[in-house]
Order: structure tokens, then C-alpha cells, then sequence
């Protein structure tokens, strides 16, 4: 496509981030479900962007319905009359049998996508990690928007996660001169000097850009300790995003937080 089309002008547009925590991981799926969605709702979300998507035949959400975490929570905001024309693209990353169980990301858009794309990264066999992963991107488009959004999940082994961030560095130079933003669970605090070549590669961490005094800590959610999920922009996208918060730090009445992450959001 012509770089003529990849434009961006104020907007009026919101973002999420969030691992929602796979329903094998943090209990309570089918109480969450309902809680993300409650949040993304208040939020006024335009795209939301998910990891630790799950599906797994035989959990009891996904064996009555046949959907992954994802969709169920697409399900449950076109239920309340919101993302009734959404599109949504899944990815998995990790097949843990041949068919019926796995996890990965997903990007759920009111906006129509243009492109789509995948880069499944390199792994090295590590006791504290096996889990493989995925980079996924999407070009949505709105009225007067068009920008690159990846959407990741790194490793929480050290080894993999270097490779990891090298690999995205290397793969979004080929979108060089677009307006880019990267968003997802890093599994790394803003100290780890393999998160610093975001910087050295001219990425701007919107978090510290816009509330450089407020620690934004997103893990875990019930007692947060450390900021782990981050938003990335080139200056193209940066200088575009009016503000970021978290979402999701909220227990209902039983004490059930959505996710055992906080979500991030951006507004352009």
C-alpha cells in the first residue's frame, strides 16, 4: 500500500491492552468474562487488543459455546448492544494438544482492518517458560485513522525474552515511517535493560511519557507490584495519544478482579 494512505489525525479513539488471564491460570471465567466486559464497555473502547486468550474444549464456558475467551467476551458486549459490527482476528500461539486447547492473542475492532499479519517467534527449550509466542498486527481504519497496532506477549524467561524484543525491533523497521503502536504483556519491568532497546530504536513509552510520577504498576492486580504491560509508539503515533490510565483495579462484591493484569488503555 502507498504510504500516502497510513495518515493519522486527531481522533476521537480509545484503546485497551489487557491480558485477561486465561480461565485455567485465574478462576472465576465465567464471572470474569462478564467483568472485562463491563469494563471495556465503561471505558468506551473503539479496539481492544487481548492476550492470554484461551480455548480449551473442555472447560464449561467454551464446551457450551465452541468460543475462545475472546469471543465469549465479544459475545457478552454484543449481548449489551456494543461491537455489534466488530471484527475480530485470533491468533493463537501455543497448541498444547494437537487440536481443542490452546492460547493466544486477539485484536476485537469496531474499526474496519485493512491488513493483518503474524510473526510466530524463534524459542529456546527453558524449564520457567514453554509457552511460544506471537507478535500479531492489524491496520484499522477509521474515518480519518490508519496506524499499525501489534499486539504481543512476550516471554517471562530472560533468554526468550531478548529474542523476543529483538524480533519485534526487526520486524516492525520494515514498517518504518508509518504511524506504529505496540501494545501487550512484556513480562518485564521498564528497569530491564532488553525492554531499553524499545528506546534505543526511538519507541516512546507512553506510560512514562504521560504520568512520569505515577508508577503504573499492572501485575498482579489485586496487589500491584510492577509495570509489566506497556504501550510503545513511534513519534508518528506518540505525539497523537492524549492519555493513558489503567482499568480493571476494581474487585466486584465477591472480591473478583476481571484479570490478575490491569488493563492499559490509550485515547487519541
Amino acid at each position: 500500500m502507498h504510504p500516502e494512505y497510513y495518515k493519522i489525525e486527531r481522533g476521537n479513539m480509545k484503546i485497551i491492552s489487557w491480558n485477561i488471564a486465561n480461565y485455567d491460570d485465574h478462576p472465576k471465567w465465567m464471572t470474569r468474562k462478564n467483568l472485562i466486559a463491563d469494563e471495556i464497555i465503561k471505558a468506551d473502547a473503539d479496539i481492544v487488543a487481548l492476550q492470554e486468550v484461551r480455548f480449551n474444549e473442555d472447560h464449561p464456558s467454551t464446551k457450551a459455546t465452541y468460543m475462545n475467551t475472546a469471543e465469549q467476551i465479544l459475545t457478552q458486549l454484543q449481548s449489551r448492544n456494543k461491537f455489534i459490527d466488530a471484527k475480530i482476528i485470533t491468533q493463537p500461539a501455543m497448541h498444547y494438544k494437537p487440536i481443542g486447547f490452546w492460547e493466544g492473542l486477539s485484536i476485537i475492532s469496531n474499526s474496519d482492518i485493512m491488513e493483518t499479519g503474524t510473526m510466530f517467534h524463534s524459542y529456546i527449550q527453558n524449564p520457567s517458560d514453554q509457552n511460544k509466542r506471537v507478535t500479531q498486527y492489524s491496520v484499522p481504519v477509521s474515518d480519518n485513522l490508519v496506524f499499525f497496532l501489534f499486539n504481543t506477549h512476550f516471554s517471562n524467561n530472560e533468554t526468550n525474552l531478548r529474542s523476543n524484543i529483538g524480533e519485534v525491533m526487526s520486524y516492525t523497521e520494515r514498517f518504518a515511517g508509518y504511524p506504529l503502536v505496540l501494545l501487550g504483556d512484556m513480562n518485564a519491568t521498564p528497569q530491564n535493560e532488553n525492554i531499553h532497546k524499545f528506546t534505543m530504536q526511538g519507541f516512546i513509552d507512553i506510560w512514562n511519557e504521560l504520568n512520569p510520577n505515577i508508577d503504573g504498576f499492572t501485575y498482579p492486580s489485586s496487589n500491584p507490584a510492577k509495570r509489566i504491560d506497556f504501550c510503545w509508539a513511534n513519534k508518528l503515533f506518540a505525539d497523537k495519544i492524549q492519555n493513558i490510565k489503567l482499568i480493571g483495579n476494581k474487585p466486584n462484591k465477591d472480591g473478583i478482579y476481571p484479570s490478575n493484569h490491569l488493563g492499559v488503555i490509550i485515547e487519541i
